[in-house]
């Protein structure tokens, strides 16, 4: 039994999924945010009339989608999913940074807010005794997620997640499988989601389509819940796995991936610090059974025709199973022939002991290898993402 990968390129099937960034500029530039302030000094009753904004300004499109935008007069944050953005689901989005950020100037432009733009690196001189510090004058990612779909079949989801959650990354990082068996990430025994440097989990698509929907489609049209319910079928089909890796900003200006014009998608995927799917499951072994238990078989071949009765019937195949004293202390009432006539039209004699080595239980269907494929290609139907959606401004 092995894990079967096809031969992939690491890049393959990646995009982006989240995009934080900003720009400081030396231009005096409108404020724009959720709220302002000025300081005022209690004790001295001095006042610091400089206007301190605060919070972000959200800029809404459809299906509940928002970027929220920053700008204190000299520097412009925007913070958001812009593969997302207009949209009620990210099945595929953007492969290029370029794109996601030619969404976020396409709603700077309307705010009056300079574009965020490829820059020059400038070294400035300290005090004696102090280091040269390095300035960027274009755009600085301050995070970023890159994700990838993958497809193992319809029916394996849950089997191949349980597989991954054996598994560990470096660095100490621990597998955690969701309650609801759809997630998998990786913490530290001291953190959640992630470190303060990255983070990875894989989770079933159509699942986190189908736990996001109502939220997804608030004021949709019928044409669009029919064309979300047509992506959660195909995913379900596909039996798509969700890879998502998140870096953060103390790891990309640790390798100086912070720089928007210097940074690519493929230098993200192929950097060496990322464990994907791919590292991962070289020395994975992952099958999946399908288990039919002895009520179902009681139940299926017409033994008994209650689950009740299938599930009293099962209960006493398990006491036999794990009790080797079990017919020394089990009185042989007229139940106990009854489960044992049921029993043995299965093939198991409960009047004698259980061994393992001999007794041979009939309760594995079918098994069966999972292979992972990545998954690339968009449906003819598929609505692509736009670098110049809709939106409008809250009110």
């Amino acid at each position: 039994m092995t894990f079967a990968v096809n031969a992939v390129m690491p890049t393959d099937g990646f995009f982006i999924d989240k995009l934080n960034v900003y720009q400081t500029h030396d231009a005096d530039l409108p404020f724009i945010g959720k709220n302002g302030a000025i300081d005022f000094d209690l004790l001295t009753g001095e006042t610091d009339d400089a206007l301190k904004i605060k919070g972000k300004l959200p800029i809404m499109a459809s299906y509940s989608t928002s970027i929220r935008v920053h700008c204190d007069g000299n520097r412009v944050y925007v913070e958001g999913n812009p593969s997302r953005f207009g949209r009620c689901e990210n099945l595929f989005g953007f492969t290029s940074i370029d794109d996601c950020i030619a969404v976020y100037n396409h709603v700077l432009r309307s705010l009056g807010l300079p574009p965020f733009t490829v820059g020059r690196f400038e070294f400035l001189q300290g005090k004696d005794g102090e280091k040269q510090r390095k300035i960027y004058t274009g755009a600085v990612i301050t995070h970023i997620d890159i994700t990838k779909n993958h497809e193992v079949g319809m029916g394996n989801e849950y089997a191949f997640l349980r597989a991954v959650s054996t598994l560990t990354l470096p660095n100490g990082k621990l597998p955690y499988l969701y309650p609801n068996g759809a997630t998998v990430d990786f913490n530290t025994s001291k953190s959640c989601r992630g470190s303060s440097w990255d983070y990875t989990k894989f989770y079933i698509k159509h699942i986190d389509l189908l736990d996001k929907q109502k939220h997804n489609l608030k004021d949709a049209t019928d044409e669009d819940c029919d064309y979300y319910q047509k992506v959660i079928e195909h995913c379900q089909h596909a039996g798509l796995i969700r890879e998502e890796h998140s870096f953060k900003s103390k790891k990309l200006q640790r390798y100086d991936l912070c720089y928007y014009g210097f940074v690519s998608v493929e230098k993200l995927v192929n950097h060496p610090t990322l464990t994907t799917l791919e590292k991962l499951t070289k020395t994975l072994e992952a099958a999946t059974m399908d288990y039919v238990t002895i009520a179902d078989q009681l139940l299926a071949k017409n033994i008994v025709t209650s689950r009740q009765a299938a599930n009293a019937t099962q209960s006493m195949a398990m006491s036999w199973l794990n009790d080797p004293r079990f017919n020394e202390k089990t009185a042989k009432t007229s139940t106990y022939y009854v489960h044992k006539k049921r029993l043995l039209a299965l093939g198991l004699d409960i009047s004698i002991p259980f061994r393992a080595d001999r007794n041979v239980l009939p309760m594995i269907r079918n098994q069966r290898e999972i292979t992972r494929f990545s998954y690339q290609g968009a449906p003819s139907w598929y609505r692509a993402p736009t670098t110049q959606p809709r939106f409008h401004l809250i009110a």
